[in-house]
């Protein structure tokens, strides 16, 4: 019986860490389209403060939230983290994004830390997201919170 209940373990484990991952060949043009749209981003969007936490930002003003929630449904990060921020309550150590607390207490560069470089089981993003990405991300995680 523990044989079996390891294999599915496993198995979650392999389909969660799959989702992350994302597909570039299923989402490139989402991802070419997502380049497009923060290229053409208004000036006022990089306006926006960071209002949750006022942590210096190392890659400077962060971009509109809706350019982010488009990087955050295709690069599969609802999977793990929830369509709302809640995370996956199947799973242990995901941060409520939605959580007040939380967004105090992690900074900028925390996240931008862990979106380049991965934390088990999420994979690093150094090399599928640019620094506009990375920023667009950040900033729709903090308009989450509550």
């Amino acid at each position: 019986m523990k044989a079996w209940k390891m294999g599915i373990a496993l198995m979650l484990m392999a389909v969660f860490s799959a989702a992350c991952e994302g597909n570039s060949t299923t989402n490139g043009n989402a991802n070419n389209a997502n380049r497009t749209a923060i290229k053409n981003e208004p000036a006022a969007a990089a306006a926006n403060t960071n209002a949750a936490n006022t942590n210096a930002n190392p890659i400077g003003a962060l971009a509109a939230p809706g350019e982010g929630a488009a990087l955050y449904e295709a690069r599969n990060c609802h999977v793990c983290h929830g369509g709302d921020g809640k995370g996956n309550a199947q799973m242990k150590n995901i941060p409520n994004f939605t959580d007040a607390a939380w967004q105090r207490k992690t900074t900028d560069a925390e996240m931008i830390n862990v979106i380049r470089n991965g934390k088990p089981p999420m994979p690093a993003y150094t090399k599928q997201l640019t620094d506009d990405q990375v920023k667009s991300v950040i900033a729709y995680i903090r308009s989450l919170a509550k």
